[in-house]
């Protein structure tokens, strides 16, 4: 274990309902109880922008700002691996972020963010199993973002050059250019695409045993299987080492045709991961054929999973579940609450006063949240 990341004191300003708000965090189990639309998931947000500068609900942070207010700010006291920080955020629409830690301006989102320090379930997060192949990738990509040195990097340069042939091939289709200006995109495609395949392939490796694990524990039965279907499938049984050249050959190869598509049509860009479940002499596909209560479990199985795994590499992450525990049966809902609070920072939100009560009687501190207040 690298270590365990902790929030103690969360600090909000002009967040969505919350004007003003402080907060002293316990280490365990929290669960923030009361009625919809109190601010529950106001508070998460909140310090998720403070961990990663990026909101888990909106990719407009300015959709967070308080009606009225022309600015938020959420200063977070958060202890990792490498010690304690005080971590703040600033954001106005004109200005941008506004980043510090321990009062020393930050300029790079990058070199700012607390990458892997929090793990958050949204109800929204079903689609990392139900949802398009992009939103699988997604997930898989938030993981080695924060376990992986240099992957973040790799992703953005491929999307960077993927862009840039994809603009050539039209170009060329519309006859505005030669088949030449395809050529300079095509080694990074093959380089950078060959770095994130095998980071894909380690991170499957890893997770296969736990995710599989996670989902009997959690209720779900055994037998999970998940792995990365590459695109194209052909590069399934190329060696590492071996895959640039693949990826070139590739590209070479399927020119002529994705000149008429205009654009790449195989690569990392279009991976997927399959989940499903050995049930009997078959394989379910859980993506597609497992119920709304199957692919919940599958996804919060994929969640702890993914904890494991950061816990393992760059600290035990915060764990959030946001309005999860209304929605399991009480089975899961205790074996779910079994599974989360005690072991390291854990945050639930729920509206079920029984819920609520599930998880006080394993230890978690219930905070109740009540139209802007919060109190113990």
């Amino acid at each position: 274990m690298a270590g365990t990341w902790t929030a103690s004191r969360l600090e909000v300003s002009d967040v969505r309902s919350w004007s003003r708000l402080t907060v002293d965090l316990p280490p365990g189990g929290i669960v923030l109880s009361g009625p919809n639309g109190a601010g529950k998931t106001s508070l998460v947000e909140a310090l998720v922008l403070a961990c990663l500068g990026v909101s888990c609900r909106t990719s407009r942070e300015a959709e967070a700002i308080r009606v009225g207010a022309s600015a938020l700010h959420v200063g977070l006291d958060l202890t990792g691996p490498d010690g304690a920080r005080r971590r703040d955020i600033g954001y106005a629409p004109r200005t941008g972020r506004k980043l510090s830690i321990d009062g020393e301006l930050v300029r790079s989102l990058g070199a700012w963010r607390a990458a892997g320090s929090v793990l958050v379930f949204l109800p929204e997060e079903l689609r990392a199993v139900k949802g398009p192949p992009a939103a699988r990738r997604r997930h898989l990509d938030r993981l080695l973002e924060a376990a992986v040195p240099g992957y973040a990097d790799d992703l953005v340069a491929y999307g960077s050059a993927l862009s840039q042939r994809n603009a050539a091939l039209r170009s060329v289709r519309a006859g505005r250019t030669g088949v030449d200006a395809v050529l300079p995109w095509e080694p990074g495609l093959a380089t950078t695409g060959a770095r994130i395949i095998t980071a894909r392939r380690d991170a499957m490796r890893s997770l296969a045993e736990p995710f599989a694990r996670w989902l009997a524990d959690l209720g779900g039965g055994g037998g999970g299987i998940m792995g990365l279907e590459p695109s194209p499938t052909s590069l399934a049984d190329v060696p590492d080492t071996d895959l640039p050249a693949a990826l070139a050959e590739r590209l070479e190869t399927a020119r002529d045709r994705e000149i008429g598509a205009a654009q790449t049509l195989a690569g990392p860009h279009r991976d997927d991961v399959f989940i499903g479940q050995q049930r009997g002499e078959g394989v379910t596909d859980l993506r597609r054929t497992g119920s709304q209560g199957e692919q919940r479990t599958a996804v919060l199985a994929l969640l702890m999973a993914h904890r494991e795994h950061l816990g393992a590499r760059s600290g035990l992450p915060i764990l959030v579940l946001d309005d999860v525990l209304s929605e399991l049966d009480p089975t899961r809902r205790g074996l779910l609450l079994d599974a989360a609070v005690g072991q390291g920072q854990c945050i639930l939100t729920t509206a079920d006063p029984v819920a609520a009560q599930a998880a006080a009687d394993r230890g978690a501190r219930v905070l109740s949240v009540r139209e802007g207040l919060l109190a113990a």
